[in-house]
């Protein structure tokens, strides 16, 4: 899955301020999100600095991070990821236009498990593209951001759908964040 250009990302998020304006009711342009649903409980000991990964790492958070677990970052690989538990949760992608099931983590619970430096303030990302964004630490911690490593049905998230890793936001962010920040195909967060 390629990334759309800028002309074609404008007109869609001009597309959804419409239909969201033009709906003419007090309802939600899109439908509720449902409560995600536990699939797998964390570890015991998921708030425990993980080792090396042994396998290639999905992902790596760097920067201001007090936990690592290699030079100069915090890598996950797909185990150690599953160890922070899953969450099921439906929402409506803006690219793909329809609804879709993912399973991940929070966001925030995830950075968390990098301890990041009182003084950050941003989350960069940067995907296997180069294509790269910045979210408020701020939001993070207070938004249903989520970071999905699976399919709706429990299968590894390929490349073609976004994966290893993606960003996605609960139904009632869909207004609040442009669908430019849904990165996909992420390899690294620094924490700055």
């Amino acid at each position: 899955m390629g990334r759309r250009s800028a002309a074609v990302r404008v007109a869609l998020v001009s597309t959804t301020v419409i239909v969201a304006v033009g709906c003419g009711t007090a309802e939600p342009a899109v439908p509720a999100a449902s409560a995600p649903s536990v699939v797998r409980a964390p570890d015991a000991d998921a708030s425990v600095i993980p080792d090396t990964p042994v396998a290639e790492p999905l992902l790596t958070i760097t920067g201001k991070v007090a936990a690592t677990n290699g030079a100069g970052g915090l890598g996950l690989d797909r185990e150690q990821l599953d160890r922070l538990g899953l969450l099921a949760i439906s929402v409506n992608d803006p690219w793909a236009k329809q609804r879709i099931g993912l399973q991940g983590v929070w966001l925030r619970d995830l950075v968390a498990l990098a301890r990041p430096d009182a003084a950050a303030t941003s989350l960069h990302l940067t995907a296997l593209d180069d294509y790269q964004i910045d979210l408020s630490l701020a939001d993070v911690r207070r938004q249903p951001i989520f970071l999905a490593t699976r399919t709706g049905d429990g299968a590894v998230l390929p490349v073609e759908e976004g994966g290893p890793t993606r960003v996605v936001f609960a139904d009632d962010l869909a207004l609040t964040y442009s669908p430019d920040l849904w990165i996909w195909n992420i390899e690294k967060i620094e924490v700055r």
